[in-house]
């Protein structure tokens, strides 16, 4: 897959139908995000349910609410604790797809959507946030996107449960822009946690191909994830691990200021450490009971071909998007 995040925070909504005992609706209920006066910006929006004791993997297709170009520079969102994972993306071929709400694993079947999506925004577990990107610095989005709005919840409980997220997107004058920004998620796509394994790790090297200035770094993987860390890498040595994550449901997004300033043949060293307590082998793979282990960077400037390529890995293999 070559889902490139763009922005790195977001949200949605979703309204309930049922009513209560005094006749109040539960979607009065739920929590809101007021969204941004006229001119400031827009919101985005899902709604749907997760049944009890299911696993929802839910995508709503819908265009951009912006006339010309969307210079965001700061998001906030509300969405449900634990979601595992929330993404925005978009593709190149607007109108392609009849805007609706899908299954995702109907949605991108044996198609390589999900291979050209462009991922505008991206995050998990976390119930609210707020993101401001650096002065003069903004995502800048063209008129006439369609957006791919993807929600993934796993709902242990025995009731059904109203998926909620409300993302809003504050958009400054372009005259204001000095910069833009893009950025990539580096894969391990090889995973191989053996069973009954108390601390499995695996790691990845890569080292950007241009120049960049890195604003934010991510982690993300499932549930068996135990530790998800980030070391500097000159292109011969890794030095001191400077990130370090130890809960799978927060993709723990971090901004640095001043950037990260990253010359071309250097980059990162990323590892995952994993516990399975099963008698199965875990691989790579989308549902909650596979496991991932990707880095998410952010970085100015805004760059289509900035890549951080994949150079070693523990297991020889080489992950390319």
């Amino acid at each position: 897959m070559s889902r490139i995040v763009l922005f790195a925070a977001a949200a949605l909504l979703i309204s309930a139908c049922s009513k209560t005992d005094d006749d109040t609706s539960a979607a009065e209920l739920l929590p809101t995000l007021e969204p941004p006066a006229d001119g400031e910006g827009f919101q985005l929006a899902l709604e749907t349910v997760a049944p009890a004791l299911s696993e929802i993997w839910a995508c709503e297709v819908y265009p951009l609410p912006t006339d010309g170009v969307a210079s965001v520079n700061r998001v906030e969102y509300l969405q449900n604790e634990g979601t595992h994972h929330l993404t925005l993306s978009t593709f190149l071929t607007a109108g392609s797809i009849p805007h609706g709400t899908y299954d995702c694993d109907d949605l991108y079947g044996d198609t390589s959507l999900m291979d050209d999506q462009i991922m505008i925004f991206g995050t998990q577990g976390e119930p609210e946030g707020e993101m401001i990107l650096p002065d003069g610095v903004a995502a800048q989005l063209p008129e006439g996107l369609d957006i791919i709005h993807e929600v993934h919840y796993v709902n242990t409980s025995s009731e059904d449960l109203t998926i909620y997220s409300y993302l809003n997107a504050y958009t400054v004058d372009d005259d204001e822009v000095e910069e833009g920004i893009w950025g990539g998620s580096v894969r391990d796509e090889y995973i191989v946690i053996p069973p009954e394994a108390e601390a499995h790790s695996e790691w990845t090297r890569c080292v950007m191909n241009e120049d960049v200035e890195v604003l934010f770094l991510a982690s993300h993987t499932h549930e068996l994830g135990i530790e998800f860390t980030i070391a500097p890498y000159d292109g011969e040595t890794v030095g001191e691990v400077f990130f370090t994550n130890d809960d799978w449901h927060n993709p723990l997004i971090t901004q640095y200021e001043p950037p990260i300033v990253v010359p071309a043949g250097e980059g990162f060293e990323f590892t995952c450490t994993w516990r399975n307590e099963s008698d199965s082998e875990i691989n790579y793979g989308p549902d909650s009971t596979d496991e991932m282990c990707n880095m998410a960077i952010v970085h100015t400037p805004f760059s289509v071909t900035a890549l951080c390529e994949v150079v070693e890995s523990s297991d020889g293999q080489i992950w390319s998007p």
